[in-house]
């Protein structure tokens, strides 16, 4: 018999998962919704968080029109997966199922802001608005879906010739949601630090030179030699980032001073499940680019920013999309937003994979856990990111503050938060439009 917790115990529960999650895509994928069921929530028992279960068992949920089972399921999913568009479209879709038309226009809205070229999230809200008894919101999202159908019935229902439900039930019943994809579940862990080489010394100032005197430039130039070798993609020397770049890497040009080999770069463009849109992965100098090829990039360290090189490792990671200056070919990319009615947009983008990135911060970022009962606020621009299963919310950082008040993130649920002191210090806050 295996020793508790020993690893053949391990390796067997991974195997009885794995059973019991094929096993259950299989029953689902054939029609038979009811066993998928039971296997599904075998294998929810083994991993509570797995994001493909949870996904697979809200399906199977909504086709036994256990509508109010595959709320659950789907909300879990999105509580650690905030930024996911395609989660939250399910879920909108379950309360839109559920009659729960204000829940149901909430989540639909919120991965429209995520996703604003998402046809069927355009379409169940148009669906939820009708249902809600607003047929003329409704109406410009059906346009904006491309469903002339739907805009008809909705111009019928404001002319006062048709009911708004039979034709959003007949239309709910003909797309059903797809099963998702597989989404990477962020667990409460730590980012490993990769050690960097330390500041080097300034170097020592030319001798004094008697008049008609000068250095050699051979000599002064051998002297100041930038050394960009080495295996490490990101080697922070002193005043001096060199990447290395085989293959591909992200990374953006603020502060490039010098390019050597044989690369190509091109504009990086945001993503959404996977697929890049037409908007662009930042503005200007500090837009994300894709460098390609063999050779180096050497840029000068953006004055009052420290760099930091961090291993990604089994985490996943939600950053702020302002402080992520680059990250290797094995790190995949997820671009989101959080709304506000009180500031700008929060844009964050999701890494998971294995690889390296590089952080840009004002000062060196510190980490605070989250617990279920004790959410945690941290100012807008102090935020860096956060792992584990973490909610946003962009709110006030006080309850009850004065005007001009300062714009926070809130973050419910359980993982760490990093954050940078220094941001605050530097007096990087955005006050409050309109109050909290």
């Amino acid at each position: 018999m295996a020793r508790r917790g020993g690893s053949q115990e391990v390796d067997r529960n991974d195997e009885e998962f794995v059973f019991h999650l094929t096993r259950g895509a299989d029953l689902l994928a054939r029609g038979e919704a009811e066993p998928a069921t039971a296997s599904l929530e075998s294998a929810l028992e083994l991993r509570p968080k797995d994001a493909k279960v949870l996904g697979l068992l809200g399906q199977a949920f909504y086709k036994l029109n256990r509508y109010e089972d595959a709320i659950i399921a789907w909300q879990r999913l999105v509580d650690d997966n905030p930024v996911e568009p395609a989660a939250r479209v399910n879920l909108g879709l379950a309360f839109l199922k559920a009659k729960q038309f204000p829940e149901a226009r909430r989540q639909l809205e919120i991965a429209l802001d995520l996703n604003p070229d998402h046809k069927k999230a355009m379409g169940y809200l148009g669906l939820a608005l009708l249902e809600d008894g607003d047929a003329s919101l409704a109406r410009g999202w059906f346009q904006k879906a491309g469903s002339d159908q739907m805009v008809a019935r909705c111009d019928e229902v404001l002319a006062g010739g048709a009911r708004p439900g039979a034709a959003a039930e007949a239309a709910v019943e003909t797309e059903p949601p797809p099963v998702p994809e597989p989404i990477h579940t962020p667990l409460p862990g730590k980012l490993r630090a990769v050690p960097v080489e330390p500041p080097a010394e300034a170097p020592a100032p030319a001798a004094t030179l008697a008049p008609g005197e000068a250095t050699a430039l051979g000599a002064y130039a051998a002297s100041r030699v930038v050394h960009a070798g080495g295996e490490d993609t990101f080697a922070v020397r002193g005043s001096v980032l060199a990447v290395l770049v085989r293959g591909e890497v992200r990374i953006r040009l603020d502060g490039l001073f010098a390019c050597r080999g044989n690369l190509s770069i091109a504009g990086e463009m945001k993503r959404f499940r996977g697929r890049p849109t037409e908007t662009p992965f930042g503005q200007g100098e500090t837009r994300m680019h894709r460098a390609g090829g063999e050779g180096v990039l050497l840029y000068r360290v953006p004055a009052g920013r420290r760099l930091t090189v961090l291993d990604l490792g089994p985490d996943a990671a939600y950053l702020r999309e302002e402080v992520v200056f680059g990250f290797e070919e094995g790190i995949a990319f997820e671009n989101g937003r959080v709304p506000s009615s009180i500031s700008d947009e929060l844009h964050l983008v999701h890494l998971r994979g294995q690889g390296r990135f590089l952080l840009a911060t004002a000062g060196e970022p510190v980490a605070v856990e989250v617990l279920p009962d004790a959410p945690l606020r941290v100012p807008l621009d102090a935020l860096v990111g956060w792992v584990g299963a973490l909610t946003p919310r962009v709110t006030g950082l006080l309850e009850e503050q004065l005007e001009p008040g300062v714009v926070a993130v809130e973050l419910a649920g359980e993982g760490r938060v990093l954050a940078d002191p220094a941001a605050v210090r530097q007096g990087a806050i955005v006050p409050v439009r309109g109050g909290a």
